[in-house]
């Protein structure tokens, strides 16, 4: 199969447009007279067609009540804007994104900043906004913010949680306090985990990485990467030597108290 090209529309937009011109043509009708008919200008609806502008959600919605199509537009409009959110999202990531969903426990060291899954709106756009432009930076603010819809499960999974002390000391004054309550939100959930590495231990893994465990599948690890660069492994040893990594770095950490006190002091710096 070829590749796509990288500006060719994705196949739910195409779907849209096939569509709507199917159902346009059937019913006799001009690009003109549908214009005028759900209220848009010919030009912009000429751009749909051609795939050059992407369909709005209000547009999806009128289609629907004017040709009776029981919601075909609109969920094709959602197909679009799940399409365009995942091709925001790295290619690298996207599989870590997809095992979130269904892992029964996450173990994180990090040692440069907050992991995704913790970061308010505030702090992943601050983020976001040093390496993107501005106009995608609250599409993948959102695309983060539902990433976190794991924590809110009936049965969340098991979440161990080890940042070193100056990911916490470092926090933007903008967002320290805002980042500070999440994580000791977070703190006050039996199933969460968040414990902090004293700048004075010898701990010298310069790369973050995640291992995360299933009830089935066999259990498989994140190594970070920088400008999505991240990757996947799932050899058994690999991912067990960095579940080992994991435990004994957790052995130089503060206790669950003292890293609460540790971030409160903080907090109350700001």
């Amino acid at each position: 199969m070829a590749p796509q090209h990288k500006d060719e529309p994705a196949w739910p937009q195409k779907m849209f447009v096939i569509e709507m011109r199917a159902r346009r043509e059937a019913a006799g009708l001009s690009r003109n007279k549908l214009a005028e008919a759900l209220g848009c200008t010919p030009q912009w609806l000429a751009k749909v067609e051609a795939c050059e502008k992407s369909p709005s959600e209000a547009l999806s919605e009128d289609l629907d009540t004017y040709f009776k199509s029981g919601g075909t537009f609109h969920r094709l409009w959602k197909e679009i804007m799940d399409a365009r959110r995942r091709g925001l999202i790295p290619s690298g990531f996207r599989r870590l994104i997809d095992a979130e969903k269904i892992t029964t426990g996450i173990s994180f060291y990090e040692p440069v900043l907050i992991p995704g899954l913790f970061q308010t709106e505030e702090y992943a756009r601050l983020v976001f906004s040093t390496s993107h432009h501005h106009d995608r930076i609250e599409e993948l603010v959102a695309i983060r913010m539902g990433r976190q819809a794991i924590l809110q499960k009936e049965n969340p999974p098991w979440i161990f949680l080890l940042i070193r002390e100056s990911v916490v000391r470092d926090l933007h004054p903008e967002i320290r306090l805002g980042q500070c309550k999440q994580l000791l939100d977070l703190m006050g959930h039996p199933k969460f985990s968040v414990q902090i590495i004293p700048k004075n231990a010898l701990v010298f893994h310069s790369a973050g990485f995640q291992v995360l465990n299933f009830a089935v599948e066999a259990d498989l690890a994140y190594l970070e990467g920088s400008y999505g660069n991240g990757r996947m492994l799932t050899d058994p040893e690999a991912v067990r030597r960095l579940a080992v990594l994991f435990n004994v770095t957790r052995s130089d950490a503060l206790s669950a108290e003292e890293s609460e006190n540790m971030i409160c002091t903080i907090m109350e710096d700001e």
